[in-house]
């Protein structure tokens, strides 16, 4: 296999068939890898029906997070030999050839993110680079208007990719390694941006390839109120292991990033911002324990009670 594109689902399987519908149009030598990532909701069998031979898939028996998950992908692409390796999330949409362009511009020993677009709003980048935040350790998107000029190629450096869709040789995967799966979702993509560039490995936004991206897909339901957990605790764990911030970059990073969702607001109640008081105290003592991997397993039974009860966070 010359190209795998690894395709990640969890309860996903409408947007799984709606990005492999735009995935399989490709030239024969990219070829889609579909995993279940333990959802068991029948996206692998609609999968295959629907295009067969074209795509290969795989089964996890438990949701092994994002980094496990894509984890598991690499190693099934790198054992069977695949050249090129990308990373792509389940909500989103390929324009055609740029999965193609991300390839050739990745053989050079880059790992490449393409310009990504919002799904529902195509006149705006959801992500075309990304800084980490010297004053907070905060790896964020730069907006539209902070994205420098490309060169003559419609090419930009980052210092950091975003896990929603990378590409790199397998020479460049191998040297990097796998994502970190201490974080299981959140931040993972920031830490491995991290490695790769003390590797030597340049990181790059290819803004002729584009593809559009859903956003909110990823944090449904009880992941409404389980992405405070792992942004505050992996946040805090990206900021001590990662950055030159230091002790005055963690205080910064909750006083801004963090305690303000303690803060009550129109439209935030002050039942939610007593579940997000009981969301964040999980967090810090995690990320002061050294906790990883999945949320608490008490943690997830409240986040699915307060999501079945229909109100946002």
């Amino acid at each position: 296999m010359d190209h795998v594109v690894v395709v990640l689902s969890y309860f996903g399987r409408e947007d799984t068939l709606s990005c492999l519908e735009s995935i399989v149009p490709s030239e024969d030598a990219i070829h889609p890898l579909v995993i279940d990532n333990g959802s068991f909701d029948g996206v692998l069998d609609a999968s295959r029906a629907r295009f067969g031979d074209r795509i290969s898939t795989l089964q996890l028996e438990t949701n092994q997070g994002f980094t496990g998950g894509m984890n598991a992908g690499l190693r099934w692409a790198l054992e069977r030999g695949a050249r090129t390796v990308t990373l792509l999330n389940n909500d989103t949409v390929v324009s055609p050839g740029a999965l193609e362009r991300l390839e050739q511009t990745a053989a050079g020993g880059a790992a490449v993110a393409p310009e990504i677009r919002y799904l529902a709003d195509a006149g705006h980048v959801w992500f075309g680079g990304g800084v980490v935040d010297p004053s907070t350790g905060l790896a964020r998107h730069l907006a539209e208007g902070e994205l420098s000029p490309t060169d003559e190629d419609g090419v930009r450096e980052s210092e950091v990719l975003t896990g929603c869709c990378v590409t790199a040789t397998a020479e460049v995967w191998r040297r990097v390694g796998l994502f970190d799966e201490r974080f299981f979702l959140n931040f993972e993509d920031s830490d491995w941006s991290v490695r790769a560039t003390q590797l030597g490995v340049p990181l790059l936004v290819d803004t002729r390839a584009v593809i559009h991206h859903a956003v909110s897909a990823s944090f449904a339901g009880e992941f409404s109120y389980l992405g405070l957990y792992f942004f505050a605790r992996n946040g805090l764990t990206f900021v001590h292991e990662r950055t030159s911030a230091g002790v005055l970059g963690e205080a910064r990073f909750i006083r801004r990033h963090l305690l303000p969702q303690l803060k009550p607001r129109p439209s935030r109640s002050m039942r939610s911002v007593g579940r997000n008081g009981l969301v964040l105290g999980y967090a810090f003592r995690d990320a002061l324990t050294g906790r990883f991997g999945g949320a608490p397993t008490r943690l997830q039974r409240v986040a699915k009670a307060w999501a079945s009860q229909n109100v946002q966070p």
